[in-house]
């Protein structure tokens, strides 16, 4: 990944495509602030991202596979990161995020799927109202019924703010995103 400018505008939905290795989970993650770049900078809001303090419930990254304490269940699950992330929800309002990406209360996330597991991860998305959402692969592991529930959380996201996905998936790309990026292609 080498002298790229990226600018995304709010309401806009970009996908980065290419090939494993050519640095679509790297810029995700460089985006994020959790890596610094080797060279250059990163703009956030209009503000350089290394000399400010970005308010981490701004942006909402969603890795592959999401990462979730296994013995609690999806509703604790829910609760214990909006706790850290200074974003306390009632319990109704975790029960409602559920529902709305189709997951039973009461279980433990190691009885989930994996693609249950990217259900919950949306569902943390939807309590969390990141004005920037970050999402890795997000459509794998995801039956239609979830694909279709991941499609109308990005564009809810994209309401508020805006979203970056990386994908291998060229048609999932053309049907969510209003601009798709080929990176790793000369």
């Amino acid at each position: 990944m080498r002298d790229l400018s990226l600018t995304v505008e709010p309401g806009e939905i970009v996908a980065l495509l290419g090939p494993n290795g050519v640095g679509k989970t790297t810029l995700l993650r460089v985006i994020a602030t959790l890596i610094r770049p080797q060279r250059g900078e990163v703009r956030l809001f209009g503000k350089t991202a290394k000399s400010i303090e970005i308010e981490r419930g701004w942006i909402g990254l969603v890795a592959n596979p999401p990462a979730f304490y296994r013995h609690l269940s999806g509703e604790e699950n829910l609760a214990q990161s909006l706790a850290l992330s200074n974003k306390p929800r009632s319990a109704e309002q975790i029960l409602e995020a559920m529902e709305r990406v189709g997951l039973p209360a009461g279980r433990p996330v190691s009885a989930y799927s994996s693609g249950m597991r990217k259900r919950l991860a949306l569902a943390r998305t939807l309590l969390l109202e990141p004005k920037l959402l970050l999402l890795d692969e997000p459509e794998t592991a995801l039956d239609r019924g979830g694909r279709e529930e991941l499609v109308d959380v990005i564009n809810s996201i994209a309401r508020q703010g805006a979203v970056v996905l990386a994908t291998h998936d060229h048609h999932f790309a053309a049907e969510v995103a209003s601009r798709r990026i080929e990176m790793g292609v000369q």
